[in-house]
This record gives C-alpha cells, structure tokens and sequence, in this order.
C-alpha cells in the first residue's frame, strides 16, 4: 500500500519573514468645482461649498457601494454619478440625466434633513444600474435603468450644505444591498 502525502503550503524557514501586505488605495476626490471645498480624512471626505465633485475612482467593479450622510442641508445637494466632468460643468450641479444622475431628495420626495444618509448602489451588469436608499428605505422613484459607459462616484453641494462622503465600509451606517461593495480603486500593476 502507498502512502501519500501533500502540503498546499511548505513551511516558512526560520529566515523567512512574513510578508505585510499593501493596503487597499483609498477613494479620493479626483475633480471638484473651483468653489467647492473638500477635507480628506481617515474615514470620509467631507464637502462643502458650491458645485460638483467627482471621485477619483471610476466604478469598474460589478456591484458598488457608497453612503453620503447630510451634515447640514443649505440650499440643497445631488447625490449619485457622473460621467467624467470637466471645465464649467464643475461649476454646476449634477442630475441632467443625461451626463449624470442623481437624488437630492428622499424616500417618497422627502427633503433630506441633518443626519440623514443617502446609500448609493451601482451595479454594471444589474438591472436598474443605479439605486438610492434613504436611510436604509429604498427610493424607487429615483431608480435609473441603465447607464452606459464610465461613470464616477459624483456630489454636488450648494450654498451652506455640508456632506460627508463615505467609502469606507467599516463607516457604513447601512449594509449594502445584495452583493454590491465598497468603491473599489484599482490596484497598479508591476
């Protein structure tokens, strides 16, 4: 009889070290109006001031995720995304349905308040590719069926109205639907 004997992983040797591994590149503001003010922190970018932020990942990944929490309404804000926005159109505010889309309002056309979170979920190969949640509640009304191309992770702020965009899932004040994730950017290649 024949014995036999396998091992996936060899062991280390004592001059071996462990290996760290990389941390994941973090979600960052790539374009923003010239008006609009951003501050990176560990946990979130908070914005304020007057128009129109991109992220600086474009969503490439099948099924993302990502919270805005109102920190102070102003005038209103746009929450959603964007295909990549340059010049004057920074200036302005996203939801055209046409180069963007987006919710400024919650569940059932209520205005958002302090404290609220608008959860965006954006899906590639879903069907509809972009929906809202209100504090967990899903907007239906704002549901888009199908967006084609590269989109981006996109806020517009008006007058006084201060959010804190979120990426990082350990911030998440809610789940994300089904199998979507956080933002992911991608890693570079040797």
């Amino acid at each position: 009889m024949m014995a036999l004997c396998c091992c996936c992983c060899p062991p280390k040797g004592d001059a071996e070290e462990e290996e760290s591994l990389a941390p994941l590149p973090k979600v960052r503001v790539g374009k923003r109006g010239s008006h609009v003010r951003i501050k990176e922190c560990d946990a979130d970018i908070k914005l304020s001031g007057e128009g129109t932020a991109l992220a600086d990942t474009v969503i490439e990944q099948d099924a993302a995720y990502w919270e805005v929490k109102v920190e102070k309404i102003g005038v209103g804000c746009q929450i959603g995304v964007s295909y990549d926005l340059s010049g004057h159109l920074l200036d302005s505010q996203i939801g055209d349905k046409e180069n963007s889309w987006s919710v400024g309002v919650g569940a059932n056309g209520a205005v958002l308040a302090e404290g609220d979170v608008i959860g965006v979920a954006y899906g590639q190969g879903d069907i509809p590719n972009l929906r809202f949640f209100h504090n967990g509640t899903y907007i239906e009304e704002a549901t888009v069926l199908r967006i084609r191309g590269e989109a981006y992770p996109a806020i517009s702020v008006c007058s006084k109205a201060e959010l804190r965009w979120i990426f990082d899932p350990l911030q998440f004040a809610h789940a994300p639907p089904g199998r979507h994730t956080e933002v992911r950017p991608p890693r570079k290649m040797l």
